[in-house]
C-alpha cells in the first residue's frame, strides 16, 4: 500500500528548537512521516508565529502535535489553514498559572541555569537518565534569556479560550500523570469548552521525551480515528 501525503508536524515546547523531539521521533512507527518544526528565534506573538509557520507547512493532510508552549500556536495554525487533527501534550489555551508570575519572567532570571533537581522536579521526573537531563539543560541554555522571558510572559497573559471553543478540528489531549508544571485545571477547562479526547500517560511534563513509547500508544489510535483515509497511513 502506498503512503499518501499525510504529514505529522511536531511543534516544540518553550525552547522552540525542536531538538528535544529526538527520542519521540526514534520511538515512532516507521510508516509515519514526521516533520519537527523549530520556531523562529525571535520574540514573536502566537499570531505572528502562526503567520510565519502556517505557510511553510507541506501540502496535503496535516496533523499537528504540539508540546506545552506550542499548543496555542497549533490552535492559531488551525485558523489559517486546513488541519486534519490536533494533538496537544501538556498544553493549554489560557494562562495555566497566575498572571502575576509574568513579573518574574525577566532575562536576568532566565539567565540562571536551572539546577538538576529543579529540572527533575518540574520537567523530567526522578527516573530520567543523565543523558536526557544534560540534553534538556543544554537546550534550555542555548536559548537567549530574553527570548525565554518573552515566551513565558506570552503564556502567562494568554487567553485563547473562545477561539478553542469555536474550533472544529478533532483534538486529543495527552496528559502526563505527574506534570508539576502545567496544572490539571488547564485540560479541565479545555474539556469544558468543547469535546476533546483525553489520554493519560505515566510521566512528567516532558512526557514525549521521558515516555515516548507510551505516548505513541495513545496517539496512534487517535490518528486511526480521524477518518477512513487514515488507514492508508500504514504500509500493508
Amino acid at each position: 500500500m502506498d503512503i499518501p501525503d499525510t504529514r505529522i508536524i511536531l511543534l516544540p515546547g518553550l525552547d522552540g528548537t525542536a531538538q528535544l523531539f529526538k527520542r519521540f521521533i526514534a520511538a515512532a512507527p516507521p510508516h509515519l512521516v514526521l516533520h519537527p518544526v523549530p520556531l523562529p528565534p525571535e520574540p514573536l506573538s502566537y499570531a505572528e508565529l502562526a503567520d510565519r509557520i502556517a505557510g511553510t507547512l507541506p501540502n496535503g493532510r496535516l496533523v499537528l502535535i504540539a508540546e506545552s508552549y506550542s499548543g496555542p500556536l497549533a490552535l492559531a495554525i488551525t485558523q489559517r489553514r486546513a488541519i486534519d487533527g490536533l494533538i496537544l501534550c501538556n498544553s493549554f489555551v489560557s494562562a495555566p498559572r497566575t498572571r502575576a508570575l509574568r513579573w518574574v519572567a525577566v532575562p536576568s532570571v532566565m539567565n540562571l541555569r536551572p539546577p538538576a533537581r529543579l529540572l527533575r522536579r518540574y520537567m523530567l521526573g526522578d527516573r530520567a537518565d543523565e543523558a536526557l537531563l544534560r540534553e534538556v539543560a543544554t537546550t534550555i541554555a542555548s536559548v537567549p534569556p530574553a527570548l525565554l522571558a518573552y515566551r513565558i510572559r506570552a503564556v502567562l497573559t494568554l487567553d485563547e479560550a473562545r477561539a478553542f471553543a469555536h474550533g472544529t478540528v478533532p483534538t486529543l489531549y495527552v496528559r502526563a500523570t505527574d506534570d508539576r508544571l502545567v496544572p490539571d485545571s488547564a485540560w479541565h477547562r479545555m474539556s469544558r469548552l468543547r469535546q476533546i479526547t483525553i489520554a493519560r500517560v505515566p510521566g512528567p511534563h516532558l512526557l514525549l521525551q521521558t515516555n515516548p513509547v507510551a505516548a505513541w500508544e495513545v496517539i496512534l489510535p487517535f490518528l486511526d480515528s480521524l477518518s477512513p483515509a487514515t488507514t492508508a497511513w500504514r504500509q500493508g
